[in-house]
């Protein structure tokens, strides 16, 4: 049996609790500033719970996910320091808070993985990507194994951090705001919510799939469906005008610079 803790169950938190619950190999221990949220969460997902920071150190937690925001990090460890940090693994889900920043906070001979789920990992499909740092090698594989309860992982260069999160863990928000597109034009052309759902996800997930992994080139694909003077060459003509893709670009740029 696994002993992890999850500190911080906000939105994220909560998301990587309620797939790992499902994990009858791990132990889960929850820790937030609001005990009667931990109450109810260890009864929603029945795990347990402490109730002060103290207590960390009185159990043996292997694996210690770090689900705070970066600003409230200091105050947490302030006057505060996790013992015996060489069987232990630190996983970060900090945003924008670097392997560096972690070896000073936790020291040199620490065993770390800086990594950023996606909210899909509620459903066990997020896409993660991890850094590593440590020379405890069996226990950060066995993290990284606890990483793929919740989704596929890829291991990334520090350097590609920002932009990872960029294309995965914020963009399930842009692909959401996309979607909200579908439903409110199926809506206000008096579809069935059910039935416009359907086959809104269906040509979705049947494009998303010839996209990626078509030998073809986006740009003809694209062609191909675009007859001119027809309805689809009408519609592309609107995206091109208002400047679409520059649109998705310039939103990923600026959620970079945050990441």
């Amino acid at each position: 049996m696994k002993n992890v803790l999850i500190i911080g169950v906000g939105h994220m938190g909560e998301a990587i609790l309620s797939s790992l619950t499902q994990n009858k190999d791990l132990s889960i221990t929850i820790l937030n500033r609001n005990i009667e949220k931990s109450l109810s969460l260890s009864k929603k997902y029945n795990c347990n719970y402490i109730e002060d920071k103290l207590e960390i150190n009185e159990n043996k937690y292997e694996y210690i996910f770090l689900c705070i925001r970066p600003n409230q990090i200091d105050h947490f460890f302030n006057n505060f320091i996790i013992k015996d940090l060489n069987d232990k693994l630190i996983i970060s889900v900090l945003n924008a808070y670097s392997i560096n920043d972690l070896k000073l906070k936790f020291g040199d001979n620490s065993n770390i993985l800086r990594t950023m789920p996606n909210m899909n990992a509620k459903i066990n499909m997020s896409t993660t990507a991890y850094v590593k740092y440590g020379k405890n090698n069996s226990l950060i594989n066995q993290g990284i194994n606890i990483l793929k309860y919740f989704g596929k992982v890829y291991e990334i260069n520090e350097n590609q951090f920002s932009s990872f999160v960029a294309l995965t863990g914020s963009a399930p928000a842009f692909i959401y705001s996309f979607i909200k597109s579908f439903k409110d034009f199926a809506k206000s052309n008096d579809y069935q919510i059910n039935q416009s759902n359907e086959f809104i996800k269906e040509t979705i997930i049947a494009s998303t799939t010839q996209a990626l992994s078509s030998e073809e080139n986006i740009d003809d694909l694209i062609s191909k469906i675009t007859v001119p003077g027809g309805p689809t060459e009408a519609g592309i003509e609107e995206l091109l005008n208002n400047n679409f893709n520059n649109i998705l670009i310039k939103c990923f740029e600026k959620t970079k610079t945050k990441a």
